[in-house]
């Protein structure tokens, strides 16, 4: 049994209903090894499948351009909820791969971590592959004695209890009501971006290896990352501003221009680099910059600022540091899209 539900019926359905015949499948890199296996099943249906090449971040990196220039019909778009701040065309599906690795183990060791270290009332949180284990989840916690709530983003797409890299207003809205968070996950990427999110204490289950982790002082340095970058902003004189092409990373010109002209103002010079995926190889190409400023992904600069040749700053982290000042930075700026 493959470690991640996917209905090629249902996706069958869904193109058969609309005519299409010739499909595009795009799946992260964790995910593709099944995607090959889905292809096939479509194929046996009487549906010509590509396979899309290209890595799948989020919700926001959608193959579009491959699909238009394979001439395909429709996108199948497998492995996270739906699109993230871009509205998706009619001929594009998504499809998440709901986990089928069991979470009760990795749950009892966290209730029983959690109960030790006095939580009585935790929010309870996880990625698209665990989203419906989140019932089972809190029948778990309660045989614990511990009260699990969830929440939901203000993205109507996004269904109860859910958290993506950079959305973690679920989260938020729990901050206050409860002692500390749980995230289910492959990994602490999604914890950390609650533990950011919130300033709360955050611990990550992790289901396929059984580990659970208080992802507090990955934050503190995350913060102190971001505080030491953000400084050395301040005082740059010249940048590569980092424009992405991405569906739902995309920002306007118009947004670019006045980015610039704010910085301009502060004797920051910008030149800026339109990317598809961000590469350190790519960046130093153009030779070196006092400081990278990225209007792509937030979470490149907190997961992945090695990748940046020098100190990087979040366009919109930079604005609200320039408002506000350093002293008042807040974690959570972190996340915020451009």
């Amino acid at each position: 049994m493959r470690p991640y539900s996917i209905d090629p019926e249902a996706i069958a359905g869904w193109a058969a209903a609309r005519g299409y015949r010739k499909l595009l499948l795009q799946a992260p890199d964790g995910i593709k090894r099944y995607a090959v296996e889905v292809a096939e099943e479509l194929e046996d249906r009487g549906f010509e499948v590509l396979l899309s090449a290209s890595h799948a971040w989020g919700g926001c990196d959608v193959a579009l351009a491959e699909l238009a220039e394979a001439g395909c019909d429709a996108l199948v778009h497998v492995g996270h909820h739906g699109p993230v701040r871009f509205r998706a065309p009619e001929n594009v599906l998504f499809v998440p791969a709901y986990s089928t690795v069991e979470v009760e183990g990795v749950l009892e060791s966290a209730a029983a971590k959690l109960s030790s270290e006095g939580v009585r009332r935790v929010g309870l949180l996880s990625s698209v592959q665990h989203v419906h284990q989140l019932e089972r989840a809190r029948r778990v916690l309660a045989e614990y004695g511990i009260e699990a709530l969830t929440s939901k983003s203000p993205d109507p797409a996004m269904p109860e209890g859910l958290v993506i890299g950079c959305d973690a207003r679920a989260a938020e809205k729990l901050r206050g009501s409860v002692d500390a968070f749980l995230v289910i996950a492959g990994g602490v990427f999604h914890a950390l971006g609650v533990a950011l999110a919130t300033g709360a204490a955050t611990y990550a289950a992790d289901p396929y290896t059984g580990r659970v982790a208080e992802v507090g002082q990955m934050a503190r340095k995350a913060v102190a990352r971001r505080l030491a970058d953000l400084a050395a902003a301040l005082e740059a004189r010249s940048g590569l501003l980092i424009a992405s092409v991405k569906p739902g990373q995309r920002v306007g010109w118009s947004r670019l221009e006045s980015l610039r002209g704010l910085l301009s103002r502060r004797g920051l010079r910008l030149r800026v680099a339109v990317c598809d995926d961000v590469t350190r190889d790519a960046l130093q190409d153009y030779g070196g910059a006092d400081v990278y400023v990225n209007a792509a992904c937030p979470r490149l600069a907190v997961d992945d600022a090695g990748m940046f040749p020098g100190p990087v700053a979040n366009a919109r982290e930079l604005e609200l540091v320039l408002e506000k000042g350093l002293e008042r930075y807040e974690p959570r700026y972190a996340l915020l899209p451009p």
